[in-house]
């Protein structure tokens, strides 16, 4: 779960990256992305309940029991509605830019409780993106939908109000060759763990077959540093295994492809607004839930 949170809008290691870039760049940047998620629609299944990590009061879906939705959505080609613009989610920013697009809900999603077949309503919200790393072109995926009635499933309770969806997704090459370098240099760094792993087996059978003379002594002192060398070799490379695999969608578990040559990551986050602060201007999201990519799929009218 951890390396999925690394990856939401909270990161600060692509706004370092960016930094050095004008808002007309960030914009362009963002534009590239989002003119490929136009007319896109999708399935979501959502999970509702509580999660580690969650600011949610202690006695919210404390039972662990979960709500599930599957909604569906398109990313539209229009222009959200001014008010919905003004999230500060979507431009908390400079790297945010200003085109902020509509998303609707395709269906009315239901669930299943002690009263029946239950409908949830949801209605139109707003969609955004940042750019967090120019190599891999990784970008912060941001969107937010209303649901005015909320819902009810034992202690699991989904709030009458905005909702805020958090995931991440890549544009990739036409014809796949930043993603072959990235796999290409996983596969290196693998093998290169796989071998210092087998290199500190080894040590650990020679010291433990070492005599106990004082020849055998110095022998030990040596390859113990040679094995401290080699963990530390071992750490750096797995530091750097994780790195890629954050930066790019090298993990088939963890990423789903939709149209457009985009990427996406499979899970993201549910989060709800809550004002703090002596003049409750400050801004806090607390996890509500899960959502997963399920399918894409193409406009029926066209």
């Amino acid at each position: 779960m951890q390396s999925i949170l690394t990856l939401l809008l909270f990161a600060v290691s692509g706004a370092h990256a960016l930094s050095s870039l004008s808002s007309s760049s960030y914009s362009r940047s963002n534009d590239a992305l989002l003119s490929r998620l136009q007319t896109i629609q999708t399935k979501l299944l959502l999970s509702i309940g509580r999660i580690p990590g969650t600011a949610m009061p202690s006695e919210w879906a404390a039972s662990g029991a979960k709500l599930g939705l599957a909604l569906e959505v398109e990313f539209t080609n229009e222009k959200c509605q001014y008010e919905m613009s003004k999230e500060r989610l979507l431009r908390g920013d400079v790297m945010m830019g200003n085109n902020f697009m509509l998303v609707e809900p395709l269906n009315e999603p239901s669930f299943i409780s002690s009263n029946g077949v239950e409908m949830v309503k949801v209605l139109p919200g707003a969609y955004g993106c940042q750019m967090q790393e120019i190599e891999s072109r990784r970008y912060a995926f941001r969107f937010f939908l209303d649901f005015p009635e909320g819902a009810q499933r034992n202690d699991v309770i989904l709030p009458a109000e905005r909702l805020y969806f958090l995931s991440s997704c890549w544009l990739i090459d036409d014809d796949g060759s930043t993603l072959d370098r990235a796999r290409r240099r996983r596969e290196g760094l693998d093998n290169s763990l796989q071998q210092i792993s087998r290199d500190i087996d080894d040590l650990e059978r020679q010291q433990q077959n070492s005599s106990s003379s004082m020849g055998g002594f110095f022998q030990k002192i040596s390859m113990f540093r040679q094995s401290v060398e080699l963990i530390e070799r071992r750490d750096k490379l797995r530091a750097q295994l994780d790195e890629l695999d954050q930066k790019y969608p090298l993990d088939s578990r963890r990423i789903i492809r939709g149209p457009n040559n985009i990427m996406f990551a499979k899970e993201g986050y549910i989060a709800v607004k809550r004002l703090r602060g002596a003049m409750g201007t400050r801004e806090q999201y607390h996890w509500v839930g899960t959502f997963t990519y399920d399918e894409f799929f193409e406009d029926e009218e066209d």
